[in-house]
């Protein structure tokens, strides 16, 4: 009897691990289509050599570092240099998923969570060799995917991904 509850734990274990592996190639795979989609608009914008172009360079230096469950915990770091001075910072959001409660669009997707689940650990480093470390918690995980349009199936997928890994999240409002 003991044998076969200790083979129930590890079976449902491994379920639950393949499911969130199901959540994070989801993730990967949209955020390999957001790169493709800012360098063909990256592209465009230069191509046209006006005031945009200049502009996007700033906000568009966005490199993600880390993308990836661990411990049924989402963690996302992103790197991003500063827009009016030299340096870069580094941003990690950690989400729980059992705290995730809907995926939602606006200018961007985002996963909405429970009020203050959301930590966000921000490292800023300054071209004189200065370090400001803050921490913050909100309700919004920001995932920077911004060029992709038509892509509601992809709320439908994640949807299902986590009922199949155990966690109810629904699709919220969905804007184009």
């Amino acid at each position: 009897m003991k044998k076969v509850l200790a083979f129930l734990v590890c079976f449902i274990g491994f379920f639950s691990i393949a499911q969130t592996t199901t959540i994070t190639h989801l993730l990967q795979k949209t955020l390999q289509q957001e790169n493709k989609a800012r360098q063909m608009l990256r592209a465009e914008a230069d191509g046209v050599n006006n005031e945009i172009s200049y502009i996007q360079q700033d906000l568009d230096s966005l490199e993600v570092a880390e993308l990836t469950i661990k411990n049924d915990t989402l963690f996302y770091t992103t790197k991003q240099k500063f827009a009016y001075e030299n340096g870069y910072y580094l941003e990690q959001q950690i989400v729980a998923l059992k705290d995730i409660t809907a995926v939602t669009k606006d200018i961007g997707i985002f996963f909405e969570s429970r009020p203050d689940k959301v930590r966000i650990v921000r490292q800023e480093y300054f071209e004189d060799g200065n370090y400001i470390k803050t921490n913050r918690k909100v309700d919004l995980f920001r995932t920077y995917f911004v060029s992709l349009r038509k892509n509601e199936y992809f709320a439908k997928d994640l949807v299902k991904a986590f009922k199949k890994a155990g966690y109810t999240i629904e699709k919220g409002y969905w804007f184009e």
